[in-house]
């Protein structure tokens, strides 16, 4: 080998050794940028998943990826229906160095018309309470159903429990609406704790835990949340005011949803869907 190729095959490996060097150093970089944001990303960002898609019920994974550019944690979702679930979607919330927050869109799901078409909080609708009826009567005496419940007026955590007798709301049964619908293509607040708070939920306020993560947007998230579909002062009036317009029942038999429909608060249900038990 003469002296000229050694020097070539020095200088390679030494242009190889600063490339690493390079990447290391961009790496730890990321590392320390994104450090003391990785677990609010997820908590922020991962809530906000949720709240934005009622339809579906989320995991969000425990570990951020952080990477020299960019963070991403994934979040599993089911769509939410009362038929055993099928495989999940696996997909990933993104945060760049700028920044600047991307989620997966969500296809149209059964629940989907139903949202849009939320009138929690409006008051008495007796035809469309009529209608809830016959809906309900229709359903075989095995069918549990999953079931979107509008309230006549907004209630508090525990007039929903006590007035209505509603049970499991901190069993991952039971998810909340925190405001009404401003038009038809909008869908009210969601909250459903255990996305995001896991085993704290079942011992926790849900109207509490809403709170504490809406206490953790700032103004810098507004345009974030509004590529997810959410607005911040909306998100914020509904932690202020902690109100429930309406909520989403799974698995409720037809005497439970029955039983229901004939509550004075209750202004109408809403059947997603029915699965059949046994025969």
């Amino acid at each position: 080998m003469t002296a000229d190729s050694r020097t070539g095959n020095s200088r390679r490996t030494g242009y190889v050794l600063v490339v690493i060097l390079v990447l290391l150093a961009c790496l730890a970089e990321g590392v320390h940028l994104f450090g003391g944001r990785a677990e609010r990303m997820r908590e922020v960002y991962g809530g906000a998943f949720q709240v934005a898609h009622p339809e579906y019920d989320v995991i969000v994974g425990h570990e951020v990826g952080v990477g020299p550019l960019s963070m991403g944690v994934t979040v599993s979702s089911f769509e939410t229906r009362p038929s055993l679930r099928g495989r999940p979607a696996h997909e990933e919330i993104v945060t760049d160095v700028l920044g600047r927050t991307s989620a997966p869109a969500m296809p149209e799901a059964m629940m989907s018309p139903l949202l849009r078409s939320f009138h929690g909080g409006e008051g008495v609708d007796e035809p469309a309470k009529s209608q809830a009826r016959q809906a309900i009567a229709a359903l075989g005496k095995n069918d549990f159903s999953t079931a979107v419940v509008e309230l006549t007026a907004p209630m508090t955590e525990n007039e929903l429990t006590t007035a209505l007798d509603v049970q499991g709301i901190r069993l991952d049964a039971v998810f909340l609406f925190l405001s009404r619908s401003r038009g038809d293509a909008d869908k009210p607040v969601y909250w459903r704790s255990c996305a995001v708070y896991e085993t704290e939920c079942q011992n926790t306020s849900p109207i509490e835990l809403y709170r504490r993560w809406a206490a953790k947007l700032e103004w810098t998230d507004a345009l974030n949340l509004k590529s997810f579909g959410l607005d911040l002062r909306r998100l914020r009036q509904a932690a202020h005011e902690g109100r429930i317009y309406g909520l989403v029942v799974y698995g409720h038999s037809k005497p439970a949803l029955t039983e229901l429909i004939g509550k004075p608060g209750v202004r109408t249900i809403e059947i997603v869907g029915s699965s059949r038990i046994g025969s």
